[in-house]
């Protein structure tokens, strides 16, 4: 198979230099928005694998960016990727963090600041599922 591509939407640009240096140095193709509409654009115009996607960024937020995303999925007008929600903005409660990962239609979320590790093991765990599931 041909590289695993990556898109990180992101509008630290500190995070998405340490992420995409990250995944890159482990043979990962990697892209980067640093807003909700670009990422839109970016991830109906080209085939990825997996999306690191911010919440709070400019444009739209990414709760919007990955409902919209899994509805063209669902519709057949992109092929389906993971979509990975990264937020620094912490629920108090079990009821809103699971309304919050339902309403994002996210295949997973984690918060900020998170192991680079931990992110990159996630990663990997999603696109294993997603082979296997081709397979």
């Amino acid at each position: 198979m041909d590289r695993y591509r990556i898109l990180i939407v992101e509008d630290d640009e500190d995070i998405v230099e340490t992420v995409k240096y990250a995944l890159e140095l482990r043979g990962f193709e990697v892209d980067v928005a640093y807003d909700g509409l670009h990422a839109l654009r970016k991830a109906r115009k080209n085939a990825y694998d997996l999306m690191l996607l911010d919440i709070m960024l400019p444009g739209k937020n990414g709760y919007e960016v990955s409902r919209m995303l899994k509805k063209d999925m669902e519709e057949g007008r992109i092929d389906p990727f993971k979509i990975l929600v990264l937020t620094a903005r912490k629920v108090d409660s079990p009821e809103r963090e699971d309304f919050l990962a339902t309403w994002s239609n996210a295949d997973e979320y984690m918060y900020k600041p998170f192991e680079l590790d931990d992110l990159i093991n996630r990663i990997n765990m999603h696109l294993a599922a997603e082979t296997a599931e081709v397979n």
